[in-house]
């Protein structure tokens, strides 16, 4: 008896002791479960799109909460998010609107390269110069002062200043007209200045001078329109100025064949129908730039280009 009578102090304190355990160990629980539950590994990706389950009836009003149902797996750190139909379907809709984008960028810029291909070659055999960019233009022109041909080099340093003319008027005329620029100004001017340049060395085959002014005049124009810019570039590349490895080279190849093709076309071209070369073939380019510009001044796909870029930013 005295024995139980001694244990009963040393049970009440085993007793206390364990009651004052209990909190710690729920403490620790529900901090064991909070940082499985917030833990990086654990929580829905920040794309997900949260969407409300659908009403039962229409008689019956529950609050929905504002995010999807989420299940707990078997595999530890892990959960399930069940998304929508709707959801689904449109993340559908909005890869295959990116694909057909991408493929109307790319077709746009084949046709741009091949316009270019088609002129180089033509500019090369009719004037001796080059009016879509002017780093040939400069080593002609540092070759002609070598060789003291200070003619040759007055007609290459008239042409980089009527490029940079061309450049300085289409942001000018930006500036001052905005959205309307191409469609009610610079687009006329471009197919003008291209068929003038045809019809003056149609008219006399040894002018040169005003013909390379106006065709450099307007490839400045053309070269500084935002909507080519936009065409020949990768979708990513417009917020980010990294290389993609499959858009960047996708886009890199179907200006390269554009080219080519138009390279291939000028020559073809002037072995088949060489009066072309006097006179029709700028005028037909005249023809084709003012029709894209005042096509994608109107909604084509480089102002859609444009307008993603800057929803974008």
């Amino acid at each position: 008896m005295m024995s139980s009578a001694g244990d009963r102090p040393a049970k009440k304190s085993s007793t206390t002791a364990s009651l004052a355990m209990k909190p710690l160990l729920l403490a620790l629980l529900l901090l064991f479960y909070t940082a499985d539950g917030f833990s990086p590994t654990t929580l829905p990706s920040a794309t997900t799109r949260f969407t409300a389950p659908p009403l039962v009836s229409p008689r019956i009003r529950t609050v929905t909460p504002p995010f999807p149902t989420i299940t707990r797996t078997s595999t530890p750190c892990h959960w399930r998010v069940h998304k929508s139909p709707s959801s689904r379907l449109t993340a559908l809709h909005a890869t295959a609107s990116k694909q057909r984008q991408f493929l109307h960028k790319k077709r746009l810029a084949i046709l741009f390269a091949f316009l270019t291909g088609w002129a180089d070659y033509l500019l090369f055999i009719k004037y001796r110069f080059f009016s879509t960019m002017m780093t040939g233009n400069s080593m002609w022109m540092a070759a002609a002062l070598v060789e003291s041909r200070f003619r040759d080099v007055a007609f290459y340093i008239t042409v980089i200043v009527s490029y940079i003319a061309g450049v300085a008027t289409f942001r000018r005329a930006e500036l001052e007209f905005r959205e309307k620029a191409l469609n009610g100004f610079l687009a006329p001017i471009v197919s003008a200045f291209l068929i003038w340049s045809d019809v003056l060395t149609w008219r006399d085959n040894t002018c040169r001078w005003i013909p390379a002014l106006l065709l450099s005049f307007a490839w400045g124009i053309i070269n500084s329109d935002p909507n080519i810019q936009h065409a020949c570039r990768s979708p990513k590349q417009h917020r980010r100025n990294i290389p993609i490895p499959k858009e960047g080279i996708l886009m890199s190849f179907s200006v390269i064949l554009g080219f080519i093709l138009g390279a291939g076309w000028s020559v073809f071209l002037n072995h088949v129908a060489p009066q072309m070369k006097a006179f029709g073939s700028f005028a037909a380019m005249g023809v084709i730039y003012g029709g894209l510009f005042l096509w994608l001044d109107r909604g084509g796909v480089g102002s859609l280009v444009v307008e993603e870029e800057w929803k974008a930013v």
